[in-house]
């Protein structure tokens, strides 16, 4: 909310949710000078140029293809719906209608790691990255997140899209693992996947919810672990936005940095290390230049198509 009230030439100007008290605290907080409990009446009344439609995968669908279909600009936040088929049927409404859409996979924009990966690649391509994303869990028997996706879809997705953005071509080869470990039922709480892209990057992954998370720093707002390696030709860079990155070159010493310092030019709240304040601005400039967005509904079937994936190929090889 903040980076689009920092955003110039933005204006809210109109809040919906079919809790009006929480319509109304919001509109008051942010000074929105209207409130709605219907979309449709929203739409008709105020005619906004972009909408944010932010709520649980399990009824994000249909107010966004109505969006859509209204010819709006749309950002939704991860994961974009409860399936594939959900994602591609929003992806060919964006196309159909000329919108341009965003989902929000703010690790993309996390300051560290955009400016620690650009280090990298000034000396040549990216070869290989890896993206840890380790937490642990009081409650292993819980299967899903919200009684609607399994962990490594919802919570997970965010590290498969990491992967992806990273490896920074089309998926040629997988192997997978899926298991689940610690608890009874089939639980998927522990991921490991390698992906070989098209670019010539080599990625791999880990996702789990039955290791250790790890202390956090001050201030810090995220349990667990979320670690990306980016390496080059003989250069590497650490990144964890919570905590400290480093990169290191030939065989020199490292350079360690606290992460958060990377986001200072812009404010000094999670929001600006985390790269969510980034990720807006960038929806926002991407709207205002008539230019699709990094993350859209159409990049986004890709995330959740790797997802699919690596759950059939870890299959195929029981």
């Amino acid at each position: 909310m903040r980076g689009m009230l920092g955003a110039s030439q933005t204006e809210l100007v109109a809040v919906c949710d079919l809790m009006a008290e929480k319509a109304i605290e919001t509109a008051k907080r942010w000074n929105v000078p209207r409130v709605y409990q219907d979309v449709r009446q929203m739409l008709e009344e105020v005619d906004p140029q972009v909408v944010y439609v932010i709520m649980g995968p399990q009824f994000v669908f249909e107010p966004t293809s109505y969006v859509l279909q209204k010819g709006k600009h749309v950002f939704i936040e991860k994961p974009p719906g409860v399936n594939l088929q959900q994602i591609k049927v929003l992806a060919h409404l964006a196309k159909q209608n000329r919108c341009l859409t965003m989902v929000g996979f703010q690790r993309r924009f996390v300051p560290a790691m955009t400016a620690l990966k650009a280090r990298v690649e000034a000396r040549g391509p990216i070869h290989s990255v890896l993206v840890a994303n380790l937490k642990s869990s009081r409650d292993l028997s819980r299967p899903t997140s919200a009684g609607v996706l399994d962990m490594f879809t919802s919570d997970g997705m965010h590290s498969v899209d990491s992967l992806r953005w990273l490896g920074g071509g089309e998926i040629e080869r997988i192997s997978s693992s899926v298991r689940t470990l610690y608890a009874p039922g089939p639980v998927a709480n522990a991921v490991m996947a390698q992906v070989e892209f098209s670019s010539g990057v080599v990625g791999q992954l880990h996702y789990s919810v039955v290791t250790g998370g790890g202390p956090l720093t001050e201030g810090a707002t995220a349990p667990g672990i979320f670690r990306t390696e980016i390496h080059g030709q003989n250069i590497s860079a650490y990144v964890d936005a919570e905590r400290q990155s480093w990169i290191v070159s030939d065989s020199g010493e490292p350079e360690v940095f606290e992460s958060r310092s990377f986001g200072q030019s812009m404010g000094n709240q999670p929001e600006h290390w985390l790269g969510f304040w980034n990720e807006t601005r960038h929806f926002i400039d991407c709207v205002k230049e008539g230019r699709q967005p990094s993350s859209s509904f159409e990049d986004a079937v890709k995330s959740v198509e790797l997802i699919q994936r690596i759950y059939e190929t870890a299959e195929k090889s029981k």
